[in-house]
């Protein structure tokens, strides 16, 4: 229990340090979503299963370059709590990855949909 508290933590902290690109990150998604505004149902259903394989590409990638990013590898990840950790960061960039390409998905259909004047 305690490692599940101190990896609480230490996320919070992280969050703490880098506040202002959570923020921005939340004004960018909030502006996605205002961009694919009025889109039709039937686009956003379409788009949805490319998010998704979106944002699992990105899981994936980020799954295997964790490790090589903090000068490690998958070999040395003995702990459950490494793996468990490792995993928990792949998820949150896949789930954000998927909540990023949606809209902008959606907007791009929705854009390339727009009926011509002439």
């Amino acid at each position: 229990m305690y490692e599940i508290w101190l990896m609480l933590n230490i996320v919070w902290e992280l969050a703490l340090s880098i506040w202002p690109w959570l923020v921005a990150l939340a004004v960018l998604w909030l502006v996605l979503m205002m961009m694919a505004k009025g889109g039709r149902a039937a686009d956003w259903r379409a788009c949805l299963p490319k998010a998704i394989m979106l944002g699992l590409l990105v899981g994936v990638v980020i799954f295997f370059v964790t490790p090589l990013w903090s000068k490690s590898g998958l070999g040395e990840m003995k702990y459950w709590v490494d793996w468990a950790n490792l995993i928990g960061i792949a998820v949150a960039w896949a789930a954000a990855g998927t909540l990023f390409a949606w809209p902008l998905l959606t907007w791009l259909r929705k854009s390339r949909q727009r009926p011509s004047l002439a």
